[in-house]
């Protein structure tokens, strides 16, 4: 968390008896000097800062955030909302926020809404409440009003994987359409010709456009295939959606070649469904995922996969973040970041 306190004096930090005089005296400079670099106000060199730092390890010196936040309005804190925490690719997203919210001394508070947007709506007044210099955002279902009303009221967000540009919002997004046409390029490439997709059965009620079944059907078009529904099996974005969604394409479509799955976890399952089938991989049939968990390259076979750079995620939304903190009254126009196809041995 941020050390940081305004007051100069005999101001002490919580949970301590130590004091910001006690930093002053042993880094040797002022009480005021010590009080510039904890609010990070500028007017003192490189080698003051580390020796003021330094000192504050060696006293334990815990400044009020509270005394700070009452003159300051920042908490040194930021909220990460996502739909599933159990989900391995929102667990390593948030290693890449949290990284680069304490590389700038700030705390992270994570939740997840579970696609219920009155989850999100909850989860936002708290945040608010406990005065989160700002959000980065997965909305449910692509809800956009709830982030909105928000941000109207003065909370800077950052949703990430929906485009926005607003007062007080901004987002990062991935080239997720693309990466599932890559997906598709690959697997045809490989020699498929009868290809299906493992979809997740909320992206039929999303205010989103469905972009990896889009990317999918672009596939089968740039390569001269034709679509046909039947080949999308939709199921919950789960282990077991995964393997249920696998099972009903092996019964509606036996002479299935290529599998592209929503996201990693489907395809595990998917995987799984293959195997009790007794269809080789890749053999029989090729798969490949989307998002690259670190589990994938543990697969046997290891997953092929659609990679998004989840630390870099994490590094631009905290970055898109304070530069809405610094202007939030100019536009921030919306990041978009590249994917990327990993090949291994399930194709």
């Amino acid at each position: 968390m941020s050390d940081t306190q305004l007051f100069s004096g005999h101001a002490v930090g919580m949970a301590t008896g130590s004091t910001l005089h006690d930093v002053a005296a042993l880094a040797g400079v002022s009480p005021r000097t010590v009080s510039r670099v904890v609010n990070e106000e500028g007017g003192f060199g490189e080698s003051t800062r580390l020796r003021v730092l330094d000192a504050i390890d060696k006293v334990g010196y815990r400044p009020n955030l509270l005394a700070r936040a009452l003159i300051t309005r920042r908490t040194g804190t930021i909220g990460l909302v996502v739909p599933d925490m159990t989900d391995p690719f929102f667990a390593e997203l948030a290693e890449g926020v949290q990284a680069a919210a304490r590389a700038s001394r700030r705390t992270m508070f994570i939740a997840s809404h579970g696609e219920e947007v009155s989850a999100l709506e909850d989860i936002l007044n708290s945040l608010a409440s406990f005065s989160v210099d700002g959000v980065i955002v997965f909305t449910p279902q692509g809800d956009l009003a709830t982030v909105t009303r928000h941000a109207e009221r003065g909370l800077r967000v950052v949703v990430v994987d929906v485009e926005i540009e607003a007062h007080n919002l901004s987002s990062i997004v991935s080239t997720i359409t693309i990466g599932a046409e890559m997906a598709v390029a690959h697997l045809v490439a490989t020699g498929r010709r009868r290809l299906a997709m493992i979809s997740n059965v909320d992206s039929a009620t999303s205010l989103l456009p469905p972009r990896r079944e889009t990317g999918f059907r672009h596939g089968l078009q740039a390569a001269g295939q034709p679509f046909d529904p039947r080949r999308i099996a939709r199921q919950a974005p789960t282990i077991e959606g995964g393997r249920a969604a696998m099972e009903s394409l092996l019964e509606s479509c036996p002479d299935v070649d290529g599998v592209f799955a929503y996201n990693d976890i489907m395809a595990i399952g998917a995987l799984q469904a293959l195997v009790t089938a007794r269809r080789r991989v890749p053999e029989d049939v090729a798969l490949v995922g989307f998002d690259d968990i670190g589990i994938c390259a543990a697969l046997v076979p290891a997953l092929t996969t659609i990679r998004m750079d989840r630390v870099r995620i994490g590094r631009e939304a905290v970055a898109l973040l304070d530069r809405l903190l610094l202007d939030a009254s100019g536009l921030q126009p919306v990041v978009k970041l590249d994917v990327e196809l990993v090949v291994r041995a399930s194709t």
